[in-house]
């Protein structure tokens, strides 16, 4: 198996989305429009910055591809971040990383990627393993798990966007236009659901934003770089990476059918990628 690029990019990506979903979960009184509203800020302000600094035109001819990112990207996020405040954490994030079948899915019609045949039997085998993490958890709710559903079909629409925006826009372009959009999404909620932070959870909400950048730079640059077949696979390690904050900071145990969950999940991302089409 090679790491190139897009597979280390994606890599690096998934750690600090981690760090990320554990900082959502400790932040339980504040609520995840909320949270979400604090990290876009955050994002906007650098982007914004650099994009000044590039002298990058905001708005040209691929705006609404780079809108429909941003939209798909805010609902993605908003129904992600509601489920890891209501599941338990490696819960919520298996069921977000069934986002890669739909990003493989939806790369047919919107990118006219397709996958290697020899693939599918590793992404069913992957699907198998995130449903015996999940190990059908009595505490999860069907809208919780339902939410949990749209979160990953958003958010493989929102990779394809950026797969449609390769060679087109810079990336931090690409970027900015998730918290353009999610912004302004937010303050309609936020009139109503506001609570004030105090300063030790106003110092993890903008350390949320900051790593969310970061995180935000690798993701992209992964799609930017490989298949979207071939990076989505990855996604799956932040599955691993979640397991291990549960245990340790969250003392969620691992049944023997979440431990046969995660060799599934690691074998379907080793094998699918060995079988995928290269650019």
């Amino acid at each position: 198996m090679t790491l190139n690029k897009g597979i280390i990019n994606i890599l690096i990506a998934s750690f600090f989305f981690s760090i990320v979903n554990a900082l959502v979960k400790y932040l339980d009184r504040i609520p995840a429009i909320e949270i979400i509203f604090f990290r876009s800020l955050v994002s906007f302000v650098i982007c914004y910055s650099i994009v000044l600094k590039k002298n990058i035109k905001i708005f040209n001819k691929h705006t609404p591809t780079l809108f429909a990112r941003g939209l798909f990207g805010a609902i993605a996020l908003s129904l992600y971040f509601y489920t890891i405040q209501q599941m338990p954490l490696a819960t919520a994030v298996t069921i977000l990383y069934l986002a890669p079948i739909f990003t493989v899915f939806f790369a047919i019609f919107i990118v006219g990627e397709f996958p290697n045949k020899l693939q599918i039997p590793f992404f069913i085998l992957c699907f198998i393993g995130a449903a015996l993490l999940k190990n059908f958890d009595p505490r999860v709710e069907l809208f919780d798990f339902l939410c949990g559903i749209f979160a990953a079909m958003f958010a493989g629409l929102a990779y394809n966007m950026i797969r449609l925006l390769r060679g087109k826009a810079d990336s931090t372009l690409i970027i900015l236009y998730f918290p353009m959009v999610t912004i302004p999404f937010c303050i309609p909620w936020l009139l109503k659901l506001w609570v004030t932070p105090n300063w030790q959870e106003l110092i993890l909400l903008l350390s949320i934003g900051g790593f969310t950048q970061l995180a935000q730079v690798f993701m992209t640059n992964a799609y930017l770089y490989e298949k979207a077949s071939v990076v989505s696979q990855y996604n799956y390690m932040t599955c691993l990476f979640a397991f291990l904050t549960g245990i340790i900071f969250f003392n969620e145990h691992l049944s023997l059918l979440s431990l046969l969950g995660l060799f599934l999940i690691f074998v379907g991302i080793v094998f699918s990628s060995k079988f995928a089409p290269r650019s």
